[in-house]
């Protein structure tokens, strides 16, 4: 099983690391995440022509392959499902958030945004 993970909080977070490395005994474990944090972004995906996505590959200790974007968490997940990374993934999981993802703040989250916009596309999200 190809597992995509990303989160809002961006690469650098600790706890996209563990998320990462608790995936790997499921799967092809790939990362994408933001290059910096984008709380709140929900499904966004930016406007292209301004951002410029630029891609960066990084190591994480325990995960065979991680990517950084710069763009938002929606953002890596349309990138996947391009096939900027490889075949299409089985799996989207989307997280951990140092807060809550509850009540209405779930519109405007991107751990959220980056799991529906996987889902719009036809794969299993989690978050």
């Amino acid at each position: 099983m190809r597992i995509l993970v990303t989160n809002d909080d961006g690469i650098d977070s600790e706890g996209l690391w563990v998320l990462a490395r608790a995936m790997v005994p499921h799967g092809d474990v790939v990362v994408v995440a933001p290059d910096q944090e984008f709380s709140g972004a929900s499904a966004a995906l930016g406007a292209l022509h301004l951002i410029q996505p630029e891609v960066r590959r990084l190591t994480i200790d325990g995960v065979p392959e991680a990517w950084s974007l710069t763009g938002p968490p929606a953002l890596c997940v349309m990138f996947t499902r391009l096939g900027a990374f490889g075949a299409p993934f089985d799996l989207i999981v989307s997280g951990i958030n140092p807060g809550a993802n509850v009540g209405r703040s779930v519109y405007h989250s991107g751990t959220i945004g980056a799991a529906l916009t996987g889902r719009n596309g036809g794969s299993r999200a989690s978050r």
